[in-house]
């Protein structure tokens, strides 16, 4: 064997490098999707300024997702879609925040409230960027279909991807400094999940038209989906619009 080849061969790989001082939205970017353990220790620091970073790229992110969604109903939904969506999650994850410090403690992570705050922000934000990478698709079965049944399997498929993602990431994060145990995580995981499908219920309509904005009608996520998984998307005659003003 070549001396050279056998060197280059024992040679351990070389340490991963530091994220640069100044975090940018491209850097934030490619960090979110290359490098997390490098990402969880740099939020470690407190000059990161990266939670303001993470939480605008993720409202734009599910606003112009939303935005898509609402193409599919159009009218008033154009705006009370994106604004619904973005609530909502925003909500979910400042309500659930006090848990995932409870349990990412008990998972043995030693981690600050400020850098948990930030990671679960870059979470957040990673969900929304790959909600960006499928909304051309859905934006094309936003125009070609009225199923409200398949639009809302589509949406909520996108949407359970990007949060399987962005929670791996949390986990890296977590397990990075320092915890071990998987149990406390995988919970919490599973109601931060359950909160967001159950927001899709209690902030609808969001891919239909009603001539309300929210609905006071009390239902739970499964029961809503089996009720309106067959129906498709018709004017509403209490609703008066072009398309449903009778021609003279």
């Amino acid at each position: 064997m070549n001396p050279h080849e056998f060197r280059s061969i024992a040679q351990p790989p070389p340490l991963e490098a530091p994220l640069p001082e100044i975090l940018d939205l491209k850097t934030l970017f490619e960090a979110l999707l290359r490098r997390p353990h490098a990402l969880g220790a740099r939020l470690a620091e407190p000059d990161h300024k990266a939670t303001g970073r993470f939480t605008l790229i993720a409202i734009l992110s599910i606003l112009l997702f939303g935005f898509v969604l609402g193409c599919f109903a159009k009218h008033e939904q154009l705006w009370a879609a994106p604004a619904k969506i973005t609530a909502g999650l925003v909500f979910s994850g400042l309500i659930c925040f006090p848990s995932l410090y409870i349990f990412a403690t008990l998972a043995g992570a030693r981690i600050s409230i400020s850098q948990l705050a930030a990671c679960l922000a870059g979470a957040l934000a990673l969900a929304g960027l790959l909600l960006l990478g499928f909304a051309p698709a859905v934006w094309i079965f936003a125009e070609s279909t009225d199923s409200l049944g398949f639009m809302g399997t589509l949406a909520i498929g996108s949407w359970i991807i990007a949060v399987f993602f962005a929670l791996k990431f949390l986990k890296s994060v977590i397990y990075a400094t320092g915890g071990t145990q998987r149990g406390p995580l995988l919970i919490w995981s599973s109601v931060f999940l359950l909160v967001t499908l159950q927001m899709t219920t209690s902030l609808r309509p969001i891919l239909g038209r009603s001539d309300v904005v929210l609905t006071q009608d009390k239902k739970f996520f499964l029961q809503h989906w089996g009720e309106t998984f067959g129906t498709s998307l018709k004017p509403n005659p209490e609703i008066k619009t072009a398309e449903n003003l009778p021609v003279r």
